[in-house]
C-alpha cells in the first residue's frame, strides 16, 4: 500500500475502548460499517471496512468478502479499490481499502461496498470546492480582534484551532512557549465564504494569568506574541460531529454521524487549510 497523507480520521478509526473483544450485534441485516474521508490533499484515498454480523469480532487475516468501488459522478470514472490488512497498536487486524487518486474539488463520489451475495452498503459524498485562508496584515501588537477570512463557496469548517507562540521574561531570562485554543465557536458564514473572529489579546491575557500562578514571569512585560497559527478543515456539510466532539466512543455508536445507506459509519470529504500571522514586534523588551 502506498503512503497516504491522512487528512484527519478522528472518525472512529481508533479503538472504542471497550473491555470486551466481542460485541453482540443483533436485529440488523446491514452488511458493512465504513469509515474514512476523501481529500484532494492525498494521492491515495482509503477507507476502513468492517463486516456487520451476528457477533462483531476483531477482523482476522483472511480476505474480506467485499468489493469496494467508487464512481466519480461528473468525471464518469469507476474505480475498484484494493484490500489491504493493517494491524493497529492494539494488535488487532483491520481491512483498509484504497485506491491511488486525488479526490477532486467539487466532485461527488459514490462509494459502494458489495458482498458476494449482492448485499451492499452505499454512501455518496461531495468534496468541497477549493477555498483560501486569508489573514490580515501584521500589526505592532496582538490585537483584541483579528478577522481571518475563508474565501470560497464551502459548506462547513471544522476543527478550527489557533496556536499562539509566545515569549516571556522570568528572573532566569527569556523563555518561550505555545498554547492552542479551539475556535469552532467563532466562525460565521458570510457571502462568498466564512469569517473567523480571533481574539489574540484576550486569549493571551487569560494564558498569562494561568501561567503567573506557577511561573515567575515579569508582569510588566507579560506575554509577547511571536506567531499565531490558524488551522482548520474545510469539510462537507454532513461532517458535523455530535456536540462538536470527535470522541471515537461517541462516533462509533450507530446513528451518530452515520451517512452510510444500508450500513453504519461515516465517509467525509475535505481538506486542511492553515495560515500564519506574525506581529511586527516579536521581541521581549527589557526596560
Amino acid at each position: 500500500m502506498r503512503h497516504v497523507s491522512i487528512l484527519v480520521i478522528a472518525l472512529a478509526l481508533a479503538q472504542t475502548g471497550c473491555d470486551e473483544d466481542v460485541v453482540a450485534v443483533t436485529g440488523t441485516d446491514i452488511p458493512f460499517s465504513v469509515f474514512g474521508a476523501l481529500t484532494p490533499q492525498a494521492d491515495t484515498q482509503w477507507v476502513r471496512v468492517y463486516p456487520v454480523e451476528g457477533r462483531l469480532e476483531p477482523a482476522g487475516r483472511e480476505p474480506l468478502d467485499a468489493v469496494v468501488t467508487t464512481m466519480a459522478e461528473q468525471e464518469g470514472t469507476m474505480r475498484t479499490w484494493r484490500d489491504s490488512l493493517i494491524r493497529d497498536p492494539g494488535r488487532l487486524y483491520a481491512h483498509v481499502f484504497w485506491h491511488p487518486f486525488a479526490a477532486k474539488h467539487g466532485e461527488r463520489y459514490s462509494l459502494v461496498v458489495r458482498r458476494s451475495d449482492g448485499e451492499a452498503s452505499r454512501v455518496s459524498v461531495r468534496v468541497p470546492e477549493e477555498a483560501s485562508l486569508i489573514m490580515p496584515p501584521p500589526a505592532n501588537v496582538a490585537p483584541s480582534l483579528l478577522r481571518a477570512i475563508v474565501a470560497g463557496d464551502v459548506p462547513n469548517l471544522i476543527r478550527i484551532e489557533v496556536t499562539y507562540q509566545y515569549r516571556y521574561l522570568t528572573p532566569g531570562g527569556v523563555e518561550s512557549g505555545q498554547a492552542t485554543f479551539p475556535y469552532d465557536h467563532r466562525k460565521r458564514r458570510v457571502d462568498g465564504g466564512w469569517i473567523i473572529d480571533l481574539m489574540p489579546a484576550p486569549d493571551l491575557r487569560k494564558l498569562q494569568n494561568e501561567l503567573a500562578e506557577y511561573i515567575p514571569l515579569d508582569p510588566t512585560i507579560g506575554l509577547r506574541l511571536t506567531r499565531l497559527i490558524l488551522r482548520l478543515i474545510v469539510a462537507n456539510a454532513e461532517w458535523d460531529p455530535p456536540g462538536g466532539s470527535f470522541d471515537p466512543e461517541v462516533l462509533v455508536q450507530p446513528g451518530n454521524m452515520n451517512n452510510v445507506e444500508n450500513g453504519f459509519g461515516f465517509l467525509g470529504a475535505g481538506y486542511r487549510l492553515s495560515a500564519v500571522w506574525i506581529p511586527r514586534d516579536t521581541l521581549v523588551v527589557v526596560g
